[in-house]
């Protein structure tokens, strides 16, 4: 309020339901869903007439474990979803988007992975879609991700250019990501990331 800002959405990471008592390091678990759900419900009720808050998550696309995390938290009131691919495959048996590869196959899964995700229509855009940290053979990174952009404008998803990511000079946002998604005319958006109130 006091920085004017008039809507402003909520977006933890999404619990997952993982299988034989695998917890996630960097989600709420699925048990903390629905205080989740009641806090930012809380914070709406007494900022009324205020500002508009909007509840949702952030999701990677794990396609074993999707429609059972998607079923957890659709009778949540949950308004959207960000698609935010921080793993690969899935936590168990993948690794993190943000270690630095020159492995063409793992690109190719990132993109895969991402653009079956942007086609299930569950996701309202794509944050941080410049997040996989390649340093391979730039031919390549620009291949396979202009196949990215294009089924990101066939499925009219904007892409989220990550503040975060500037703020803390990480691998992204990344120039030549950016240089192809204007060449393909995909819809943009700023995010903040914030993960701190102070940020």
């Amino acid at each position: 309020l006091d920085a004017g800002l008039q809507t402003l959405g909520f977006s933890d990471h999404t619990p997952y339901p993982f299988p034989n008592g695998y917890y996630s390091t960097f989600r709420m678990f699925p048990e903390e869903l629905a205080g989740y759900v009641a806090a930012v419900e809380d914070v709406r009720r007494r900022y009324a007439g205020q500002i508009q808050i909007h509840l949702r998550v952030e999701a990677e696309y794990y396609p074993k474990y999707f429609k059972d995390m998607v079923a957890m938290v659709k009778d949540q009131g949950i308004e959207y979803m960000l698609l935010g691919q921080h793993m690969l495959y899935d936590e168990m048996e993948g690794i993190g988007t943000g270690a630095p590869t020159a492995d063409p196959v793992l690109l190719r899964q990132y993109c895969d992975q991402t653009i079956d995700a942007m086609y299930t229509g569950l996701f309202t855009y794509f944050a941080h879609p410049d997040i996989m940290n390649f340093a391979g053979e730039e031919a390549v990174y620009r291949r396979e991700m202009r196949r990215l952009c294009r089924a990101a404008k066939e499925c009219n998803l904007p892409l989220e250019i990550n503040l975060l990511g500037l703020y803390l000079q990480r691998q992204y946002p990344d120039p030549r990501f950016w240089e192809i998604a204007a060449e393909e005319g995909c819809k943009v958006v700023l995010g903040v990331d914030a993960h701190k109130p102070e940020s």
